[in-house]
């Protein structure tokens, strides 16, 4: 059996297809942005300037625009129940308010230090490649999204680095809406230290006896979450294109998956929790 991981620091995405309505039509002739990267970076910097002219207003309009409008909706439109099910959290008004607050207190830190964003549009080049994350991001719904990545750089560090991701947006309805499942360890103002999870106890999933006599054979996609003592939590088979949905196979990968145990990821030291995990098992007759 192959195993091909793919480790984000969070969790899943909402994927929206995009209607062609007159309203939808009318919303992207009266949006400030276009789909390019370059407007979505201007995007960025409306927030940053309106933190440093303190119009906590124009900060809190600018992200609450970022929120997929008709959330559940779109979701359980994009995508089969069990999977839209587990990203509901994507639409929930009380997550929503606590993550745009740390959003705009993590906007109030780089207008205090300085710095600059990075943005790229994620179709261009996922990184990952197929079947990764940003890939999945793309094209894991039934219409392929328009996805972008921001990241901050920040003055002390060096000119080759990447700076500190902020999260990915999708640009729906003429707006860049903030995928706010997918979340990363909290930006420091500073040069901390992060370490990624490190397998160190990997259980092989167990072939189902009556698929393998069928000749059953596809790839399990799981999602999961490392906490922070190292156990796999949550963890539970995707659907999608190219995804097995035989139940035998799809349980067999996840009772192994949950048995696994890792070194914790780590920032400056401390253990944190992992938010996203994937990774994808094929099972074949031949392996």
């Amino acid at each position: 059996m192959k195993h091909t991981y793919t480790v984000g620091m969070l969790i899943v995405f909402a994927a929206i297809s995009l209607p062609t309505s007159a309203p939808y039509l009318q919303a992207q002739a009266n949006s400030p942005y276009t789909d390019t990267t370059a407007d979505f970076q201007r995007f960025l910097q409306d927030i940053l300037d309106a933190t440093k002219k303190g119009d906590k207003h124009r900060v809190a309009s600018l992200l609450k625009s970022t929120e997929v409008p008709n959330c559940d909706a779109w979701l359980h439109q994009m995508y089969k129940s069990d999977s839209a099910d587990s990203w509901m959290s994507l639409c929930d008004p009380k997550t929503l308010d606590s993550k745009e607050k740390s959003m705009r207190e993590l906007f109030a830190g780089f207008a205090k230090e300085g710095g600059e964003f990075s943005a790229r549009k994620v179709n261009d080049n996922p990184q990952g490649g197929e079947g990764g994350l940003e890939s999945g991001m793309v094209h894991g719904g039934k219409e392929p999204l328009e996805v972008y990545f921001a990241s901050w750089k920040s003055p002390n560090q060096p000119k080759e680095a990447k700076g500190e991701p902020i999260g990915y947006f999708y640009f729906l309805d003429g707006r860049f809406r903030w995928d706010s499942l997918v979340s990363f360890p909290k930006i420091k103002i500073s040069n901390a230290k992060f370490v990624p999870a490190k397998l160190v106890k990997k259980v092989e999933p167990v072939y189902p006896t009556d698929a393998a006599a069928q000749h059953i054979s596809g790839t399990v996609r799981v999602y999961y979450v490392i906490g922070g003592d190292g156990a796999v939590y949550n963890a539970h088979a995707l659907s999608g294109e190219g995804l097995s949905e035989d139940p035998s196979l799809r349980k067999a990968a996840e009772d192994a998956v949950l048995q696994w145990r890792y070194q914790p990821a780590t920032m400056d030291g401390r253990p944190i929790q992992t938010n996203a995990v994937t990774v994808d098992i094929t099972f074949s007759p031949k392996s």
